[in-house]
């Protein structure tokens, strides 16, 4: 049995929420917040989020610390129809722009704003003999996640039971691989990116802050 056979009880959807730069939403932590809002005004379900998390840049290009946080959700939207909601929220955080404007690779240019479905219902896509496809334009779960820091320890605040649906493994066991440690090194933890009083979303959020 594989390990995707193993786990088809995960039907959670999990978004990393991450952001370097100000802008038209304000700072990173406020930025993160509005597109918290901005999903549930999609009609995406709020679950559970994770707690902010200052990281390192994982970057070829010398820029500011990032905020990091993951976002558990749920929707009855196909996972292409929630890529392109993501893609329409971040580009209305000004993400395009400022990627344009910082460099021409833009998996390592600075943004107010970046949104990634790290897995989606537990669905495999894009992925042969345990590595992702090459440019794929959506691969599930995403092709980087189980490699980076930064998103493997706030999903952990939200699914520390997860597995990984083609590696078969923990955010837990995914982070304590040596070459995993220094991909987005944390710096610093905040209060939660939303504090929620039910599994419904509130809109009457206080955003957190975060010491420099």
């Amino acid at each position: 049995m594989s390990a995707n056979q193993g786990i088809l009880f995960q039907t959670g959807i999990f978004i990393a929420l991450g952001s370097n730069l100000p802008g038209p939403w304000g700072s990173p932590e406020e930025t993160l917040q509005r597109a918290v809002r901005e999903l549930a005004s999609c009609g995406v379900e709020i679950e559970k989020t994770s707690r902010l998390y200052r990281t390192k840049a994982h970057s070829e290009v010398e820029q500011p610390d990032f905020v990091n946080a993951v976002a558990s959700v749920n929707s009855s939207m196909p996972a292409d129809a929630l890529l392109r909601v993501l893609k329409r929220i971040e580009a209305q955080a000004g993400r395009f722009l400022t990627v344009k404007h910082h460099h021409a690779d833009h998996r390592w240019a600075p943004r107010p704003l970046d949104l990634d479905i790290v897995s989606y219902k537990s669905l495999v896509r894009n992925w042969l003999m345990s590595r992702p496809a090459l440019n794929a334009t959506l691969t599930l779960p995403h092709p980087r996640a189980h490699e980076r820091a930064f998103v493997l320890r706030p999903l952990m605040d939200v699914a520390p039971r997860w597995h990984h649906p083609v590696l078969g493994l923990t955010p837990a066991a995914l982070l304590a691989r040596p070459f995993v440690r220094d991909t987005g090194t944390i710096l610093d933890v905040d209060g939660l990116l939303v504090e929620m009083n039910s599994r419904r979303y509130s809109k009457d959020i206080t955003s957190p802050r975060t010491e420099a």
